[in-house]
Parts: C-alpha cells; sequence; structure tokens
C-alpha cells in the first residue's frame, strides 16, 4: 500500500504553486479543482522527473527540488525581519536624537544666563574695585 510522504494534503497548503486553483463542475453532482501552474512550477515537475528517472527516491527528489523554494521563503522573511529591526533601530535613535537635541539646547540656555551672570559679576567687581580707588587710604572711625 503507498503512504503519501506527506500528510494529509497539507502539502497543498504549504506550496506556493497550489495555492492558484479554481474549481470547476465536471458533471451533475461532482467538482474538481483544475490548478494554475507557471513556467517555472512546471519546470520544477520537470526536474523532479529527471532526478526521478536517475533512480532517486520520489520523496528526496521532490524535496531537493523544492528545498530551494523555501530556503528562498525563509531569506525573504529574514529580510523583512532585519528590515522591520532597523526601522526599529531607526525609531529609536531619531528619538534618542530629539532627547540630545533638547538637552543640547537647554544646556546652550544655561551657558547664556552663566555668561550674563557672569558678565555682571565683573560689572559689579569693576564698580565696587573704582569706588575704592576714589577712596583709597579712608580709615574707619572707631
Amino acid at each position: 500500500m503507498y503512504q503519501p510522504f506527506i500528510d494529509g494534503g497539507s502539502w497543498q497548503k504549504n506550496c506556493a504553486m497550489f495555492r492558484s486553483n479554481e474549481t470547476k463542475q465536471v458533471g451533475a453532482t461532482s467538482y474538481t479543482k483544475i490548478y494554475q501552474f507557471s513556467e517555472a512550477d512546471i519546470e520544477k515537475f520537470r526536474q523532479v522527473s529527471v532526478l526521478r528517472n536517475r533512480g532517486h527516491p520520489v520523496k528526496e527528489a521532490i524535496l531537493s527540488v523544492f528545498k530551494e523554494e523555501k530556503k528562498q521563503i525563509s531569506i525573504e522573511e529574514q529580510h523583512k525581519q532585519l528590515f522591520d529591526k532597523l526601522i526599529e533601530a531607526i525609531q529609536t535613535l531619531d528619538g534618542e536624537r530629539q532627547k540630545q537635541t533638547k538637552s543640547i539646547q537647554s544646556l546652550e540656555r544655561q551657558w547664556h544666563l552663566m555668561v550674563q551672570r557672569v558678565n555682571k559679576l565683573e560689572q559689579r567687581i569693576e564698580a565696587v574695585e573704582t569706588g575704592k580707588m576714589d577712596k583709597p587710604f579712608k580709615r574707619k572711625n572707631s
């Protein structure tokens, strides 16, 4: 008795080429599915046939031909995950940049205030020193 190498038709759901199909009525009460295969799909079937004619078991031939499709999908998924991570990292860095910009602006404001205070203090020191120079030897009354 023949046992299928993949259980219960789930291979049709996983294989991209079997996703596009039509259901046609072929009798009064019976229907059949007609699959739409592309040229690439037909080429894969030919590759399976060639491997089978060379003596490879059917399961190995199918897996070796269709494994490349799975690798391609996983590479695309990896690229998508990497892009998602990059977008997340860019958003995080942009948030950090905005925080740093606000911090720099705050520090610049503080610096300007400190410069103003230093200028005022220098003016006060000059005023005190010039006031003492007018009366350098004034004695205290006791």
